[in-house]
């Protein structure tokens, strides 16, 4: 994509390039989910992310709780959310999806990401089989659910402007980019290969 638009002497917004960079990263670490959302900007997954970004600090609900900290637990009784609920409700159908093909799956893949931890942390920390499990089940899923949108929230924003501003400086500094390169190349004057990394 940068290619493409460099070699037709288009203008490159950075942050958006790497903001789908950090998107891919981010859920494919936190729910193995590849969603490729460079090439594919409509998929339900990066709609929704994208919706959940769109934060606005001058939400008047938001400044009530910043400046009056004691209406966060009033508000949560009454169930009010920072997020728009169909975000919500999208992701929390896609994690009780993707849990539970997990957990009827004939191929026991065992996945090394952020839900998967969650998941087994939720089985060994003693579900018993009585009358409040579906209760404390219910609790877990929704712990599981707000911890995954704060990983994604976090590991977004964060990585994305870094990004951007590692990208800006080192245009800005040539000399610099180039002692970079230089370094890059005789560490790894080869292919770079994962177990050298």
């Amino acid at each position: 994509v940068m290619k493409k638009k460099a070699d037709k002497g288009e203008a490159l917004e950075l942050k958006e390039f790497f903001g789908s960079y950090s998107m891919d990263v981010v859920t494919s670490t936190a729910f193995s989910v590849d969603i490729d959302s460079l090439n594919n900007p409509s998929d339900p997954f990066v709609t929704n992310i994208k919706k959940m970004l769109k934060f606005d600090f001058l939400n008047p609900l938001f400044l009530a709780v910043a400046f009056f900290p004691f209406l966060g637990p009033i508000l949560e009784k009454f169930e009010f959310s920072f997020f728009p609920k169909s975000v919500t409700d999208f992701f929390y159908s896609s994690l009780e999806k993707i849990k539970s093909n997990r957990e009827t799956s004939q191929q026991k893949v065992h996945r090394v990401d952020f839900l998967q931890l969650m998941i087994d942390s939720q089985k060994n920390n003693g579900l018993q089989k009585d009358k409040s499990e579906t209760y404390t089940s219910y609790y877990f899923d929704h712990e599981i659910l707000s911890q995954s949108m704060i990983f994604i929230f976090a590991g977004y924003e964060t990585s994305s402007s870094s990004l951007t501003f590692l990208a800006y400086n080192l245009a800005t500094n040539p000399e610099i980019m180039r002692k970079l390169q230089e370094e890059i190349d005789s560490t790894f004057p080869n292919k770079v290969q994962y177990a050298k990394i």
